[in-house]
């Protein structure tokens, strides 16, 4: 069960899926976007999202929440983003060419594809 901590809410550059990675807008100061994979600077995760007619969106950025699951996640995976903002296992010799990766946190339960599970919002950034 997630326990939000620190919710803030953005400026939605385009359409962000309920429970999902959001990432720092390079476009504009404070907006949200949805993260697109591993590259995507992590702000944390969504709730309720947001659509066309919804122009703003509640991030929550510390702690624990809800992400959707990518794929397969065990206890104690580190999660990354996939390319629809889903929380899937950092396997690292998927990303031997890329310089810098971004993770959300840690996953505090099992799931497969699909799965709403909960993990720790920590992001921190991989430099290799």
């Amino acid at each position: 069960m997630a326990r939000p901590g620190l919710i803030k809410n953005y400026i939605a550059d385009g359409m962000l899926g309920k429970y999902r990675i959001a990432a720092v807008s390079t476009g504009a100061d404070f907006t949200a976007t949805q993260a697109t994979g591993v590259s995507s600077p992590i702000l944390g995760l969504t709730e309720l999202g947001s659509d066309n007619e919804v122009h703003r969106v509640d991030v929550t950025m510390t702690q624990t929440g809800e992400v959707t699951y990518g794929g397969d996640v065990m206890p104690g995976d580190p999660l990354v983003s996939d390319a629809e903002g889903r929380g899937i296992k950092l396997d690292m010799s998927l990303y031997a060419e890329d310089n810098e990766i971004w993770v959300l946190g840690t996953a505090l339960e099992s799931g497969k594809l699909g799965t709403v599970g909960s993990a720790t919002i920590s992001p921190y950034l991989i430099v290799k």
